[in-house]
């Protein structure tokens, strides 16, 4: 019966989880799906979707799980076989690297010598034990502190620098491992979501992608008040957040936030996402004569409010554009004459005189608005993210390991020979980084060759 078929069922299932036929598929898949989870925007508000893409289209995406991707419960079956995968290669080989390292083949026989490539040889006069003592100082001192081993009367020493190099990939795996039980915590225990807070109101639940849908936070999160400052072209230079956290009726916790400086209370992250108009509450139009530019009437509007100006007819403010085309805040009027068709046209903040053109005894001047905005956060929280950054420092500290250090190992072999005379035979090996290993062998054949 042959060794294949004499496997039994555990056998062979261990084997499929620690092979590369497992760990190839599941890595090319999970690049994948980090290609898409790249070109489509993760855990943006519905309306976001709907700028860029069919209804059709949303509902096949949002099925595949493709909004919120990492939160999926493929993802998450992904990320569970690559751990699981990495797990089984990692108790696989790791007893053999602990026997090569804990014990290593001290003695240089034939076989060993023949499948190195540094091997050098001399002959020296005298006797192995006078010889020992001066070759086992030469070699503390050039390389590292020598083993001896007796077999029969041929002495061998073994110096070995860098065994701890060999566990570096297993840190790596280590970290990766680690890494990856951040993740899944995250994806199981963690949530994102969107909301929308205008200035005075408060929320106390989040409305998330996937299946957790609505998460009630334990408390609640006021916005005081939200500013928005511009550049002279009119466009947005900064928005900022005053943002209070409320728990038991009392205001525990106040911020003001910005991007990339977000609230945290209780693990749950309020970063500055967007921003909007809720509405304006006073708009003010000045009514002026066209020839000196004195006021006739100052006018404080709501939206679409009509107020009769004598003389002028009735005025009202029908639309607002915070940078119409570029030129800053601007505001629609309608202008309903005692006689005439209405009109509606815009004025700009920015340029006082711009009605002028109209050609008529007076013009409009658009002096302000005072606007209720509403703030943008993204709320997310992820109990996993201190345990990925644990895995990222030992990541770090296994990349170093595992490709600046190198297990070097150097025998030396002392066989009496007749006439008083002993064969020396100098051998190494690196499991890594072998070009300069070379030269640290060269050396040592030099140093040692003076003896």
């Amino acid at each position: 019966m042959s060794k294949k078929s004499s496997e039994s069922f555990f056998e062979k299932v261990w084997k499929f989880f620690a092979s590369l036929r497992l760990a190839i598929p599941v890595l090319i898949i999970l690049a994948v799906a980090s290609i898409f989870g790249t070109i489509i925007e993760q855990n943006k508000p519905l309306e976001h979707y709907r700028r860029f893409y069919s209804e059709s289209t949303i509902k096949i995406l949002s099925k595949l799980g493709l909004f919120d991707m990492y939160h999926s419960w493929w993802f998450l079956l992904l990320l569970v076989l690559f751990a699981i995968n990495l797990t089984c290669c990692t108790v696989d080989r790791l007893p053999n690297v602990f026997k090569v390292v804990r014990n290593p083949k001290r003695t240089l026989d034939e076989g060993m010598e023949r499948s190195l490539s540094l091997v050098h040889r001399w002959r020296k006069k005298g006797k192995v034990e006078e010889l020992r003592e001066k070759f086992a100082s030469a070699l503390s001192q050039a390389f590292a502190k020598p083993v001896e081993t007796y077999n029969s009367d041929v002495l061998h020493l073994y110096a070995e620098r860098g065994a701890f190099s060999r566990f570096g990939v297993y840190i790596t795996h280590v970290s990766i491992l680690i890494v990856l039980v951040g993740a899944i915590i995250g994806n199981i225990w963690g949530f994102k979501g969107y909301v929308n807070i205008v200035e005075g109101d408060q929320i106390s639940r989040v409305q998330t992608r996937g299946s957790k849908g609505i998460v009630d936070l334990g408390f609640a999160v006021r916005c005081n008040d939200f500013r928005i400052e511009y550049y002279p072209n009119g466009t947005p230079k900064e928005y900022i957040s005053d943002l209070s956290v409320i728990e038991g009726g009392k205001e525990v916790l106040r911020k003001t936030i910005e991007v990339n400086d977000p609230l945290r209370y209780k693990g749950i992250w309020f970063y500055q996402s967007s921003y909007g108009t809720a509405g304006a509450t006073n708009i003010t139009v000045d009514v002026r004569k066209k020839e000196d530019g004195s006021l006739i009437k100052r006018l404080t509007l709501l939206p679409n409010q009509k107020v009769k100006v004598e003389g002028v007819g009735t005025i009202s403010a029908v639309d607002f554009d915070p940078n119409l085309q570029g030129f800053g805040p601007a505001l629609r009027v309608r202008v309903e004459g005692e006689s005439g068709q209405p009109l509606s046209f815009w004025i700009f903040k920015n340029f006082p005189d711009f009605d002028k053109r109209r050609g008529q005894p007076f013009y409009l001047v658009f002096s302000g608005i005072d606007e209720i905005y509403y703030t943008g956060l993204q709320v997310a929280k992820d109990p996993g993210v201190n345990i990925v950054w644990v895995g990222c420092v030992f990541m770090v500290l296994g990349i170093l390991v595992a490709f600046f250090g190198s297990h070097r190992r150097v025998w030396l072999k002392l066989v009496p020979q007749e006439g008083g005379r002993v064969e020396v035979v100098l051998a190494g090996a690196a499991n890594r980084n072998r070009l300069a290993f070379e030269k640290t062998f060269q050396r040592l054949k030099e140093e040692l060759s003076k003896v």
